[in-house]
């Protein structure tokens, strides 16, 4: 009685497996049959598995092009004229500040152009003396010399004066910090108000063209024999999860960070566009070598796959207008594809990649 049992028990589990296996195998609905143009469709794969280390990073400016902008004279910030991320022209206004300084400046240059006025009219007189014969050669010689050390002196105050943006017309105390090359502000350190001093170690702005950037991606301890100079990366970014930046580290850093024990790595990334942005959080994905003699699996496009219910599946294109949803187990994954067991797939069986999501809830609705 007990193998009567057992053997109706096994029969009516293989009959509701059967019946399980089926209700995920039938055509597609109209609704879906209809717009298969804008599906697409791949192919699964038989390859090696790709081995590849994911690091966590972000993105900056290149250091290599930039240019930090320091406070030539001390004096009171009264207007900033270009905020944070703004972009700039060579030349632009990034801020205004009222210094002692440029009117120190602008007095020095009022007394020596006093000064030398003083020496013209003195060599004037002179010389009538001398040719009237009422002053010696040395008196003559004396005065000419005055008027070329007052002459001297002027010059200087002037390019003093034009090298820290004073006016030699006005006595306006201004001092204006001016963008010294085109680009965006990547960094700011200063607010209207602030008082600042001429020998301050801070760069009051950090300006970079952005035309490229860095990502520096953080490695922990076990992971620093599979990274290496020259190795190719693929990045992502939060902003544009649909977007694979290619590059390849440039450099690998000798030094741990002491408090997150990290090594640093850096890729260089070329930013035409502008879409890079500093301090945008990255995920950086390094391609390892295969390991020798690998057995190759089956992998499928990583858009294929559809999680449902805390399990893996894929959209499978059994005839025109025919598919099926097959689960799948997930061994890998990498950047590009997942490499899968079960389902019942083979080389070169036909997945739903774009649509896959409505193709599955259409059969499985």
């Amino acid at each position: 009685m007990k193998s009567l049992n057992a053997l109706l028990l096994t029969v009516f589990a293989g009959s509701a497996l059967l019946s399980g296996c089926q209700k995920r195998e039938h055509s597609a609905p109209t609704s879906a049959a209809d717009s298969t143009s804008s599906y697409l469709i791949d192919t699964v794969r038989s390859m090696p598995p790709q081995q590849q280390l994911t690091l966590n990073g972000s993105v900056t400016f290149d250091r290599d092009d930039v240019i930090q902008v320091f406070p030539l004279v001390s004096g009171n910030v009264e207007k900033i004229n270009a905020p944070l991320g703004a972009y700039v022209q060579k030349g632009q206004a990034l801020a205004t500040i009222r210094s002692g300084d440029i009117s120190t400046y602008v007095n020095d240059y009022q007394a020596d152009k006093a000064d030398l006025e003083v020496a013209l009219q003195s060599e004037k007189n002179v010389t009538a003396q001398y040719k009237a014969g009422f002053a010696s050669e040395t008196d003559y010689l004396t005065a000419r010399s005055a008027v070329k050390k007052a002459e001297e002196e002027l010059s200087k105050s002037a390019n003093i004066l034009r090298v820290y943006g004073g006016s030699s017309s006005s006595g306006n105390p201004y001092f204006t910090v001016k963008a010294p090359i085109a680009g965006y502000v990547v960094q700011r350190d200063v607010n209207a108000g602030q008082d600042l001093r001429s020998d301050s170690q801070n760069p009051l702005f950090t300006v970079s063209s952005l035309k490229q950037v860095w990502v520096m991606a953080n490695v922990y301890e076990q992971d620093i024999p599979l990274v290496r100079q020259g190795q190719p990366v693929t990045v992502q970014l939060l902003a544009y999860p649909d977007k694979v930046f290619k590059g390849t580290i440039d450099n690998v850093s000798s030094v741990l960070d002491e408090q997150a024990r990290v090594l640093k790595v850096r890729v260089v990334l070329a930013n035409p566009s502008g879409l890079l942005k500093p301090d945008m959080f990255a995920t950086v994905h390094a391609q390892l070598n295969s390991t020798p003699n690998a057995q190759s699996q089956l992998a499928v496009p990583q858009k294929a796959i559809v999680f449902d219910r805390d399990q893996y599946y894929v959209v499978v294109q059994t005839a025109p207008n025919k598919y099926a949803v097959r689960e799948v187990a997930i061994s890998q994954n990498t950047t590009r594809y997942a490499f899968v067991t079960g389902g019942d797939l083979k080389a070169g069986d036909q997945v739903v990649t774009e649509g896959s999501l409505l193709i599955y809830n259409d059969l499985m609705g």
